[in-house]
């Protein structure tokens, strides 16, 4: 085989080589193009799950803070109430303890010395009526006898100091039931209390929530704002790298066929 034929054949083989990579260019810059439009509709469609994600993002932030702060307002005013309750409670506690006090002071005083007194007054009123009828039986006539009014008198008090010792010991036992429920509301009051602070702990996180609720919906809106924007330059972005890669893949192929021209002269 002389080299001519060598040449030829060589020639022939490159020649060949490169009309199938311009084929190959010439896809691949139809698969760029095809590529850039797929891309600039999927750029399109996330722009719109992305700008809709967005809205509903800045839509429940702002519910959120609405709600953490209806929240709070009612856990502040709850924790007040507790507060005026416990407070409340203390101020019974003591008018309690008062009450108590002086209730039994008064049963103790009607079961021993008003009904002892009231006793000692029907027996002088009984002993003065014996005295007085013996004395009116030296009086002539028949007049009004102050010894039956003085006996009457000591009859109608015979059962009050018995009425007057059952009264007290019933405020007896009323004043020590009394005591007896102070506990009670002193634990009350100390529950309210707890719950009080308990109360405005979380009136302080929800505080919190809400803040943060509403920094996002600022920054979800701000998002919003600037997604046209950013949807832009993305599709510009894909535009621009699908376009540079047809356009490299073009010019590649017109390089070739000008090399192929070359080679074949």
């Amino acid at each position: 085989m002389t080299n001519e034929a060598v040449t030829t054949g060589a020639t022939d083989r490159a020649s060949g080589g490169i009309a199938v990579a311009r084929r190959a260019l010439l896809i691949l810059a139809v698969l760029a193009m095809v590529g850039t439009i797929l891309g600039l509709v999927l750029v399109q469609r996330l722009g719109d799950t992305y700008r809709k994600g967005l809205t509903v993002t800045r839509d429940g932030a702002d519910v959120a803070a609405l709600g953490t702060a209806s929240a709070a307002q009612l856990a502040d005013d709850v924790a007040a109430l507790a507060a005026s309750a416990a407070t409340a409670l203390d101020d019974s506690i003591e008018l309690v303890g008062l009450a108590a006090s002086a209730v039994d002071d008064v049963g103790t005083a009607l079961g021993a010395n008003i009904a002892d007194g009231v006793e000692g007054t029907a027996n002088i009123a009984s002993g003065m009526a014996n005295f007085v009828s013996a004395i009116e039986r030296f009086i002539p006539g028949n007049s009004q006898s102050l010894a039956e009014d003085l006996q009457a008198l000591s009859d109608g008090l015979e059962p009050v100091p018995l009425q007057l010792r059952t009264l007290g010991e019933q405020l007896n036992g009323t004043a020590d039931e009394l005591e007896a429920a102070i506990p009670s509301l002193e634990l009350v009051a100390e529950q309210l209390k707890t719950v009080s602070t308990s109360i405005s702990e979380v009136t302080v996180a929800l505080d919190q929530a809400d803040a943060l609720a509403k920094d996002l919906a600022i920054q979800a809106q701000a998002a919003l704002d600037r997604s046209g924007t950013d949807i832009l330059l993305l599709s510009i972005l894909v535009a621009v790298l699908g376009i540079g890669v047809a356009i490299t893949c073009l010019g590649s192929r017109r390089a070739l066929a000008s090399l192929l021209r070359v080679e074949s002269r």
